[in-house]
């Protein structure tokens, strides 16, 4: 058993304390701030899951992976609501470059830790108040039988890389909630 989650919690509360995430569950997004957020989403978990499946890290749970779920979600909301691709935010590109950088797989690891195990449980909750069908948040298989998978490559050495990746979603937040008053929806 490991301690990853205690080891990460003061992280893992300010991330999840954020106003885009507090809007969020009380309904009070958009069906745009919600593509703008997902559209960045894509572009950090597609270079994370790459990498990531160059080192093996997805074997055993290939079921984890999200990319392929939310591009289809993308692709949902520009045919439901004629969205067009906007750019990254700084944060975005930043992450990418990032996760580009690192070959040590145990930090990659880590990332995946913090993003997909987010995903499995509290993506749960987060996706009944999301526009669209959040396709996303869908695993298949028995959750709780996935997280105990994934938890069997976990151990308590992530968790400094553990909070720089909750640091960076933090600030993706934060970035995204001060940026998405300053955009328009562009027909």
């Amino acid at each position: 058993m490991n301690n990853l989650k205690e080891l990460t919690h003061q992280q893992h509360m300010r991330a999840e304390g954020t106003g885009f995430i507090k809007r969020l569950l009380k309904r009070q997004i958009t069906e745009y701030e919600y593509y703008v957020f997902m559209s960045n989403q894509s572009a950090m978990y597609y270079v994370l899951e790459t990498e990531a499946a160059k080192c093996g890290i997805f074997d055993g749970i290939e079921e984890i992976k999200r990319s392929l779920k939310l591009s289809s979600d993308l692709s949902e909301l520009e045919s439901n609501f004629g969205f067009e691709q906007i750019r990254d935010l700084k944060s975005t590109s930043e992450y990418v470059k990032y996760i580009q950088s690192i070959s040590d797989p145990e930090r990659l690891l880590a990332h995946v830790y913090v993003r997909h195990m987010g995903d499995l449980s509290g993506g749960q909750i987060i996706k009944r108040f999301v526009p669209g069908s959040g396709k996303f948040y869908d695993f298949e298989g028995d959750i709780d039988a996935l997280k105990e998978k994934f938890r069997e490559k976990l151990h308590d050495g992530l968790a400094d890389e553990a909070k720089v990746c909750f640091d960076m979603v933090t600030e993706f937040m934060i970035e995204l909630e001060s940026t998405l008053g300053t955009m328009e929806k562009t027909d």
